[in-house]
C-alpha cells in the first residue's frame, strides 16, 4: 500500500531549501536563496507535522548546490557553493555548531573551485569533495582543520552521486565520458574502474543523473536522468566479497510512463523508508532541461518493481514563478527520525509523507549499555550497541547537496509525562553504514528533566527496542569528596546556563551552607587548640596521647622553665 501526505501545521513564513538533520532532532532548513537559516523542532509528542519553527545564525554569506554534511562531533559542514554571496562556485567552507548555534568559517581548499562538487562523509569523520573540471579528489579533516589530497578518478567527478558501502568503499556512475563506474577504496585512497552499468542513467547533453541509495538487501539502486528508448533507466549494483574485487551491474526496473510522458529522476532527491522501500522524485523528461511538476515514485526491492505514489499539492509550488523558474532540481527531502518524509520544491509549502509498514526486526539498532559519566553530574552518557548509524545513508541527493541521515539520534520519552525528548548526540564511533555485529558508540548530552524514560536509538527513521533509562537528580556530595575547583567550575556553568533545573536552590546553596558550617567547626577547634598552646597545659586525656606521638616535649619545656625560674631569672 503507498503512503499519505500530510501538511505541516506551521507552515514556514520562507522559502525552503537543503534540509539537514541534526542530532538532536530538529531538523536544519535553509532559506533558499539567503544565509539565513530555520529549525523545524517537533512536539512535545514528538510530532514533526505538528512541530515550531524556530531562527538559527546567519552564514556568512548565501550559497545554493554545495557540499555538505553531519560531522562525528555533530556539527554541521558546508563548502562550496554553484551560485553564491561570494562568487560563482565558491570555494569558501564553515561548520555550523548546533549546541551553541554558531558558525565558524574552515581553512580553505587547495582549489579556486569547490562550487556543487560531489562529496561523501567518509566512516572515520572526515569529508571527500570531488574537483568540478577534474578527476581530483580532496578530502577536509574537521579535527585538524586541514585538507589532503587523495586519489583521482580518470574523468570529471561533477555531478556525480556518491554512495558509501558497508566495506568502506564508495560507489558511483561516472557523469562524463566514458560513463562507466568507478569505486573509491577509503583504506588505500585510490579509485578503481567498477565496470559498465548495460542501461544509460546519465543524460549525455547535460551530464545530470538522479539519486543513488544503498538497500536493506546490501545491493545499490540508481536512478537515471536519460531518455533511453523511451523510458527513464534504473542499474542495480551488487558488491563484491572483497573491497577490492569488481562488483556486478544489471539493470532494474524501468520508471514508469505517466500520462504518455518518459519520467527520469534528473538531479533530484530519494528517502530508504523504514518498510524497505525508496521514495524518489522524477518528471518529464525535456531536451537540455529539468522536468516539472514533481512526481513520487516507490522501489520495492522485494519484487525489484516500481509503482507510482501520491503526489503531494506541493509538487508544482517552486520558489519563483514563471515556467522558466520551474524544474525537479529544487526539490529537498528529508526522512526524519519518525520514518516519515519531509518534502518541499524549495517553496514555503512543507508536506510530510507517512509510509505504509514498518522495518525488519533485522534492520534495527541494539542497545547494549547506557553509561552515565561524570563525578558531580552527568555531562553526557555513552550509548553502546549495534548498528548504531544504521544500515544506508538512507537520505541522498547527489552532487548539490548530501542530506544522508547515517547517525544515531537518541528519543527519550518520559514514562510518566510520555513527553518526548531528542538529546544531543556527538562523538560516534564510526560514520560508516552497515557495520554489523561490531559494538559501536556514542554520546549524548542529557538535555532532559530528571526522571524515568524509554529510551530508544533511531538511525535512518528506524528505532531500537526501548531501554529504560533512569536520570536521577544528582546525589548530594560533600565538598571534599571532590576537588573545590572541580566543584566550583560545574557550579559557575549551571549559573552561566541559567539553572534550568533549579540546581542553585537544591544542590549549590545547600553545599555552600554546609561549608560555612565545616569552616565554623575548623574554626573553633584552631581557637581551642590555639588556648591549650597558650596555656601550656594538656587535658588529662591527651597526655598519654601525646607522649605516644613524641610531643610531649610541652612537658620538658614546662621543666627548663622551672629550673630558670629557680635560678633567679626573671621572666622578660
Amino acid at each position: 500500500m503507498p503512503g499519505t501526505w500530510a501538511p505541516l501545521t506551521n507552515q514556514p513564513t520562507f522559502n525552503t531549501s537543503t534540509m539537514i538533520l541534526l542530532t538532536d532532532g530538529r531538523v536544519m532548513v535553509q532559506e533558499e536563496g539567503t544565509a539565513h537559516w530555520h529549525a523545524l523542532t517537533p512536539d512535545s509528542s514528538g510530532s514533526y507535522i505538528n512541530g515550531q519553527w524556530s531562527t538559527l545564525a546567519d552564514m556568512s554569506f548565501w550559497r545554493r548546490y554545495y557540499a555538505s554534511g553531519v560531522l562525528k562531533d555533530g556539527r554541521v559542514f558546508v563548502c562550496g557553493g554553484e551560485q553564491s554571496g561570494d562568487v560563482g562556485d565558491t570555494n569558501k567552507g564553515a561548520i555550523y555548531d548546533p549546541g551553541f548555534d554558531t558558525w565558524t568559517n574552515i581553512a580553505s581548499p587547495p582549489w579556486t573551485q569547490v562550487g556543487d562538487g560531489a562529496s561523501c562523509v567518509l566512516p572515520d569523520g572526515r569529508i571527500m569533495i570531488g574537483a568540478l573540471l577534474s578527476g581530483a579528489c580532496i578530502i577536509y579533516d574537521p579535527a585538524t582543520d586541514s585538507w589532503s589530497t587523495t586519489g583521482a578518478q580518470p574523468c570529471r567527478t561533477n555531478e556525480e552521486t556518491w554512495i558509501l558501502l558497508p566495506d568502506n568503499t564508495i560507489v558511483a556512475p561516472q557523469c562524463f565520458s566514458p560513463f562507466r563506474s568507478q569505486k573509491y577504496i577509503i583504506s588505500s585512497g585510490v579509485w578503481q574502474d567498477e565496470g559498465e552499468l548495460h542501461v544509460t542513467l546519465v543524460d549525455p547533453v547535460m551530464s545530470e543523473i538522479g539519486p543513488g541509495m544503498l538497500l536493506y538487501n546490501g545491493r545499490v539502486i540508481f536512478f537515471g536522468a536519460a531518455n533511453s528508448n523511451g523510458h527513464g533507466k534504473t542499474a542495480l549494483y551488487t558488491p563484491p566479497a572483497t573491497p577490492t574485487a569488481q562488483g556486478t551491474w544489471v539493470a532494474g526496473p524501468d520508471i514508469p510512463i505517466v500520462g504518455g510522458q518518459v519520467m527520469v529522476s534528473n538531479d533530484c532527491p530519494a528517502a530508504l523508508m523504514p518498510n524497505g522501500k525508496v521514495l524518489f522524485t522524477a518528471a518529464q523528461f525535456l531536451n537540455n532541461n529539468w522536468g516539472s511538476p514533481v512526481l513520487f515514485f516507490e522501489y520495492d526491492p522485494s519484487s525489484n518493481t516500481i509503482a507510482q505514489a501520491p503526489t503531494p499539492p506541493n509538487n508544482a509550488s517552486f520558489p519563483y514563478p514563471g515556467a522558466a523558474n520551474a524544474g525537479i532540481y529544487w526539490s529537498r527531502m528529508m526522512l526524519l527520525p519518525t520514518g516519515q518524509v519531509l518534502f518541499s520544491a524549495s517553496s514555503s509549502n512543507v508536506q510530510v509523507y507517512t509510509p505504509d509498514g514498518g522495518p525488519q526486526d533485522a534492520w534495527r539498532p541494539t542497545i547494549s549499555s547506557v553509561l552515565p559519566h561524570g563525578v558531580i553530574f552527568t555531562d553526557y552518557i555513552q550509548v553502546q550497541g549495534t548498528q548504531l548509524n544504521g544500515l544506508s545513508q538512507a537520505n541522498i541527493y547527489g552532487d548539490d547537496c548530501y542530506p544522508a541521515t547515517n547517525y544515531p539520534l537518541v528519543q527519550l520519552r518520559n514514562t510518566v509525562t510520555h513527553q518526548v525528548f531528542y538529546c544531543p548526540t556527538h562523538d560516534f564511533s564510526t560514520m560508516g553504514v552497515a557495520t554489523g555485529p561490531s559494538l559501536q558508540s556514542c554520546r549524548f548530552t542529557p538535555t532532559i528533566p530528571y526522571g524515568v524514560y524509554d529510551l530508544r536509538v533511531i538511525a535512518n527513521g528506524i528505532p531500537s527496542h526501548s531501554h529504560s533509562f533512569a536520570y536521577p537528580s544528582p546525589t548530594k556530595r560533600r565538598f571534599t569528596d571532590v576537588g573545590v575547583k572541580l566543584e566550583f567550575e560545574y557550579f559557575g556553568k549551571l549559573v552561566a546556563e541559567g539553572d534550568p533545573f533549579n540546581w542553585i536552590q537544591q544542590i549549590i546553596n545547600p553545599e555552600v551552607n554546609q561549608l560555612r558550617m565545616d569552616v565554623k567547626l575548623l574554626q573553633n577547634s584552631v581557637n581551642r587548640l590555639n588556648s591549650l598552646i597558650q596555656a601550656r597545659e594538656l587535658p588529662e586525656v591527651g597526655r598519654d596521647i601525646a607522649k605516644r606521638a613524641g610531643v610531649d616535649q610541652i612537658a620538658k619545656e614546662r621543666n627548663v622553665a622551672g629550673e630558670a625560674s629557680g635560678s633567679g631569672e626573671a621572666k622578660g
